[in-house]
């Protein structure tokens, strides 16, 4: 009798500690700060941020965990500040979009203009006075961002967007196509520095190199502005 109780009480303690763990729980938003130990993710409706511990943490599909990124991160426990994170997954096409992207005329490769994609939404125009990039977002289909900005050139001066389709050629490189043009974007790791950030670092004064047609090169991505955006 007393071994049966003694079971009883045994299975009876095994229910309740079953019965009080918690089955692991996502809490989505976007990250406002990544360390190489945490990670603080703000929720997409409210303001309210979680902090959650990377220890033993999944990171296969983190993706360099961007300021910005929208983010799901699988959890342990209470759903608290020092939460243990089981697996973070961000969106690959805003991993892949950060960056700087070039476009390059084979026939005037002196000639060179492109976008600079920054974290949180920010977008540079490098190389080109009249096609001024802003801002850029994620679209609902993957491989698929909005760049948004604005044309001050052949005079006249208009907002504009474009749809840029992110794919890798057959040689693994990242490149963006123009939706409905033949404008394509490569991505590259190159030291090019965005025109106001070089006007900047000059003092105001930004150098023009001449080509054999006495045209600048500042003019020669002017050209190629016309023929990226559609108004």
């Amino acid at each position: 009798m007393m071994k049966k109780s003694m079971w009883i009480a045994a299975v009876a303690l095994l229910g309740a500690a079953a019965c009080g763990e918690r089955k692991p729980g996502t809490f989505t938003g976007h990250i406002t700060d990544a360390s190489m130990n945490q990670v603080t993710v703000q929720d997409l409706s409210s303001e309210q941020t979680y902090t959650f511990s990377l220890a033993d943490a999944d990171r296969s599909e983190a993706y360099g965990l961007l300021v910005g990124a929208p983010v799901a991160v699988e959890y342990r426990g209470r759903l608290e500040d020092g939460a243990d994170a089981l697996k973070v997954s961000t969106n690959p096409t805003y991993a892949e979009a950060v960056g700087r992207w070039m476009l390059y005329n084979e026939e005037h490769p002196e000639f060179t203009m492109g976008v600079e994609i920054r974290v949180e939404g920010e977008a540079v125009s490098i190389n080109s006075a009249t096609l001024l990039y802003s801002g850029w977002e994620l679209l609902d289909e993957a491989d698929k961002i909005l760049l948004r900005g604005r044309s001050v050139g052949n005079g006249a001066s208009f907002d504009f967007s474009q749809t840029g389709v992110i794919a890798r050629d057959a040689e693994g490189r990242l490149q963006m196509t123009i939706e409905g043009t033949e404008v394509v974007f490569t991505k590259v790791a190159g030291p090019e520095m965005p025109a106001a950030e070089a006007e900047a670092a000059g003092d105001g004064q930004v150098e023009t190199e001449q080509n054999p047609a006495g045209d600048t090169a500042a003019s020669g991505s002017d050209q190629a502005d016309s023929a990226s955006v559609a108004k």
